[in-house]
């Protein structure tokens, strides 16, 4: 009986390990002409689960603002802001990495896009001749567009966007 039983084990097993290949559209057990082998194995998970966890800057009515674990609506608070820490830390670790995170989150949005001496203060225009170019290859880029074939809607927006193109072109006298 035990026999019967490992012998049954043995081939549910060599099954599930079986391998998949992609073949067009389908899946199939067996290899076919083009097809690619698929890893069809479980996604493996930490035993341990995660390794970090999200803690909640909330606001109260009165201003005053607190880090805790629980959502901040269950206590009537604002979120302010969510950080995800170590979950291996103590409490108070925990929101000192979670105040270091939002302050380099604060200090790179208020980062310039360009050192100013890089930016043009009065960016030329480009010439006439240029605009000319540009809009006629976009004319052509949108014809090819039109003739790939595509929804209704995609040809309408298609049509008027080479209308627009082509208006410019004559206000530019090109």
């Amino acid at each position: 009986m035990l026999m019967l039983l490992g012998i049954a084990l043995l081939g549910l097993s060599s099954d599930a390990s079986a391998q998949v290949y992609r073949c067009g559209n389908t899946y199939s057990s067996e290899p076919c002409k083009g097809g690619k082998e698929v890893d069809a194995s479980p996604a493996v998970s930490d035993p341990q689960g995660p390794k970090t966890t999200l803690i909640y800057f909330c606001a109260t009515q009165q201003g005053a603002r607190y880090w805790t674990t629980e959502a901040c609506r269950t206590r009537g608070w604002a979120l302010e802001r969510t950080e995800r820490v170590p979950k291996n830390m103590t409490w108070d670790n925990q929101v000192i990495v979670a105040n270091r995170q939002m302050r380099q989150a604060q200090h790179a949005a208020t980062l310039p896009a360009a050192p100013a001496q890089y930016r043009q203060q009065h960016p030329e225009q480009p010439g006439r001749k240029t605009q000319c170019e540009a809009l006629d290859e976009r004319v052509r880029h949108l014809d090819s567009m039109g003739r790939a074939g595509s929804l209704y809607y995609d040809l309408d927006w298609i049509r008027s966007q080479r209308k627009d193109a082509r208006d410019r072109q004559f206000r530019l006298r090109c």
